[in-house]
């Protein structure tokens, strides 16, 4: 039976619409050797066709059975070829600008993907002006998250193993309408069959399985009363209604200023990202003459298990914090940020909104449609926030030393920003991502960062040392 999408994969696609694109991406620029003056489309493709057998949802695409019939299924594309899914921007030997790599990563990020094909792109620009080499990957939020888009790193970085055994592959016939509706309800079936199962194995262990439902039940409420009916603030600025067109902001910060204030504040890395941007948008809503109020952040949370770091598809659930634009002092910000994950935390709400996706799924279509387009709206949350952990040591593509990585966290409808964050090799890169025209302030995000940054860093300063330099490199 061919793999099908979950609930949460399918969401993904019932909440595209022309104007929000649900792919996620990354951006990366790449030192390239003395001995090297470009990196060879030829070359990249050859490595990536090498390594496809290691990653076969890459060569999959979707096939959707009869309306009524469900989610759709991954099927091997009959018609692959990794030519046309890694493609170069400019030609051999011709170096472009860094203003003009960024107007064509824009030009790439509000185009959607073409479902008719597997669901990835990988564009390569050889040659920057400044000696380096550029790189655009998307993928289709229905085939990765944010963690197992690791599975691009198995494709393109060197070390990450052999190319997979696989000599002659020839993909199948794509199956038929009849023979998906066959498969529909076979995997119906199934869960039927899985679902009796449980409840045998509750029935004899009545006590014991009379906790743990009440437990998930209570999860999943907790979650749905304190993420789902607690409304976003209906005048944050961030949400007016968009159009597909896109840009992404790129900005760094060195992590060791972050890692000093966990320390200091006895928080997690994470809380301090948010309070950085927590600040950032604060000052972002100053500017344009707006009273800072509360924001609700939509932030994905990981589900994974040591032995799931690999897996396709979506493990992960979504989680929604406060962030107190309203609160001036930032240690006081950090605080209520810090307050906030610990409580989602302790009263399991993301395997709540885990049982409560699992729930939507046996929905019917039309509903799954509306619950997925209302669960990505505003009034559910006002901005995305995604923080990714990334390697400590560099990765290399093709020997070429990557020295920057920007992720993009894509925006539903009348979500004008999104804030992507992947710690990597000693520093915080940010994705920027948003529409220019419904967000033209996003520009001056990066200087509000810093400052942020700043303000945090002194607010946690040991007695008697100098007040941090007023810029950041």
């Amino acid at each position: 039976m061919p793999p099908r999408l979950s609930p949460l994969d399918g969401s993904f696609l019932r909440a595209e619409t022309r104007n929000a694109h649900m792919h996620v991406a990354w951006v990366g620029l790449f030192d390239l050797p003395a001995e090297r003056d470009a990196i060879g489309l030829a070359e990249l493709r050859a490595a990536i066709g090498e390594r496809l057998p290691r990653v076969p949802r890459f060569r999959q695409r979707l096939a959707f059975p009869p309306p009524g019939f469900g989610e759709p299924f991954w099927v091997d594309d009959p018609d692959f070829d990794v030519r046309q899914h890694v493609t170069a921007l400019t030609e051999p030997g011709e170096a472009v600008t860094l203003a003009s790599f960024g107007t064509l990563t824009d030009a790439l990020l509000s185009e959607p993907l073409d479902r008719r094909r597997p669901l990835w792109h990988i564009y390569l620009v050889p040659l920057l002006e400044d000696g380096r080499a550029g790189l655009v990957g998307k993928l289709h939020h229905a085939m990765v998250d944010g963690v197992s888009v690791v599975e691009l790193g198995l494709l393109l970085f060197d070390g990450a193993g052999p190319p997979g055994e696989e000599p002659g592959w020839s993909p199948p016939g794509a199956p038929g309408q009849a023979q998906l509706a066959v498969e529909a309800v076979a995997a119906s079936a199934g869960w039927s069959l899985r679902a009796a199962r449980a409840a045998a194995a509750l029935a004899a262990r009545p006590r014991r399985g009379a906790v743990r439902v009440a437990e998930s039940l209570t999860r999943a409420l907790t979650a749905v009363r304190e993420d789902l009916l607690r409304p976003a603030s209906p005048s944050s600025g961030l949400n007016p209604s968009i159009g597909p067109e896109r840009t992404l902001v790129r900005h760094s910060q060195p992590l060791e200023p972050l890692q000093a204030v966990r320390r200091a504040a006895g928080v997690t890395l994470n809380d301090a990202c948010l309070a950085v941007v927590c600040g950032a948008l604060r000052a972002m809503a100053e500017r344009d003459g707006r009273e800072p109020l509360p924001l609700k952040a939509m932030i994905p949370v990981n589900l994974r298990e040591e032995d799931e770091l690999e897996s396709a598809g979506n493990r992960i659930s979504f989680v929604f914090v406060e962030l107190p634009l309203e609160v001036a002092d930032p240690r006081e910000r950090l605080d209520r940020v810090h307050r906030e994950t610990v409580a989602f935390k302790r009263a399991g709400r993301p395997a709540g909104a885990e049982t409560v996706m699992r729930a939507l799924g046996l929905l019917p279509g039309p509903l799954k449609d509306r619950a997925a387009r209302l669960a990505g709206s505003a009034r559910v949350f006002n901005v995305a926030l995604s923080n990714i952990p990334g390697p400590s040591e560099r990765v290399s593509m093709r020997g070429a030393p990557m020295v920057e990585a920007y992720p993009v966290v894509p925006l539903s409808e009348d979500h004008a920003l999104s804030v992507g964050m992947f710690s990597y090799s000693g520093r915080l890169f940010y994705g920027l991502y948003a529409d220019p025209k419904a967000l033209p302030e996003v520009a001056e995000l990066p200087g509000a960062l810093d400052a942020s940054l700043l303000s945090l860093g002194y607010a946690f300063r040991e007695p008697g040392s100098a007040r941090p330099e007023p810029a950041l490199l």
